[in-house]
């Protein structure tokens, strides 16, 4: 989370997208998994860039096939981009600094949820206790 709050004040550069593909990675615990990977130069230089992760933060489960393979067909070839980077290491980057209104809703929503739990725990135990006479 923090360092996807730090990659929305990044500056971005123009780039057009020469590779995009989905290649299938090995992560901890040999657990094989799905990530894309594209390619491209920045148009004020020619200098390259590649990319494997889109944006920090988002809620990735199982082999991510189907994120990743969304994501080629999103940044297809030929298209033009905007890339963030950071300021203090400019190889890393992003294609998505900031967060969609998805993902910033289900972070409220399970805020709400945790914030509440133990709100009604503690009212479901009072309601529930048995009376002092037993």
């Amino acid at each position: 989370m923090l360092k996807k709050a730090e990659a929305e004040a990044w500056p971005s550069r123009k780039g057009v997208i020469a590779k995009s593909y989905a290649s299938h990675k090995r992560g901890s615990k040999n657990v094989l998994y799905y990530a894309p990977e594209i390619c491209g130069e920045y148009k004020d230089n020619g200098e390259k860039f590649c990319i494997s992760r889109v944006r920090y933060g988002g809620f990735l489960f199982g082999d991510r096939k189907e994120y990743a393979f969304e994501t080629v067909a999103k940044y297809h070839v030929g298209k033009e981009v905007d890339v963030y980077f950071s300021p203090k290491n400019p190889k890393e980057t992003v294609l998505e600094a900031h967060s969609s209104w998805r993902e910033m809703k289900t972070l409220f929503g399970l805020g709400i949820v945790f914030l509440l739990l133990p709100l009604f725990l503690w009212l479901f135990r009072k309601k529930n206790r048995p009376p002092a006479s037993w």
